[in-house]
């Protein structure tokens, strides 16, 4: 069985985005204010698509720290590293399609109007075809991943 999904990638390369860390430490007076630029940016996120999303918190992989959230109809994560990279996971392209046109709408809203071409431009929606064993369910899962 084949299951499709839809991903949408931001991977900010310039280091555009304005909560980007300069040093890779962690705990200085730079990441706390990039940490508050990153709130607000996701309020604003939030705003655009009109729900709350809820924060599962944070990772650090060698010198990268990663957030994930929870979405209404996906997950969402943060890589703050270089380069930035903001990635949505979604099961239907709709769900997908809207979450592009609010990151194009929040950075619009977040970035200098020189820049914003620059983010806008580089975000892709791919579409993700994954086969799925039919023998799952014989390992005790239903469709939702449960017992």
């Amino acid at each position: 069985m084949i299951k499709e999904s839809y991903d949408v990638v931001l991977v900010d390369f310039s280091g555009i985005l304005p909560f980007r860390l300069e040093k890779d430490s962690i705990f200085t007076k730079q990441e706390v204010v990039a940490l508050e630029k990153l709130k607000d940016f996701i309020a604003s996120l939030e705003s655009e698509l009109k729900y709350e999303f809820v924060y599962l918190g944070m990772d650090f992989i060698e010198t990268k720290l990663f957030h994930r959230m929870i979405l209404k109809d996906g997950i969402l994560e943060l890589l703050i590293g270089t380069p930035i990279t903001l990635m949505g996971h979604f099961r239907e392209e709709k769900s997908a399609i809207d979450f592009r046109d609010s990151l194009e709408k929040t950075l619009s809203k977040t970035l200098p109007d020189l820049l914003q071409p620059l983010l806008e431009q580089s975000i892709e929606m791919r579409k993700i075809a994954k086969e799925i064993s039919p023998d799952y369910k014989k390992v005790g899962f239903n469709k939702l991943g449960g017992n």
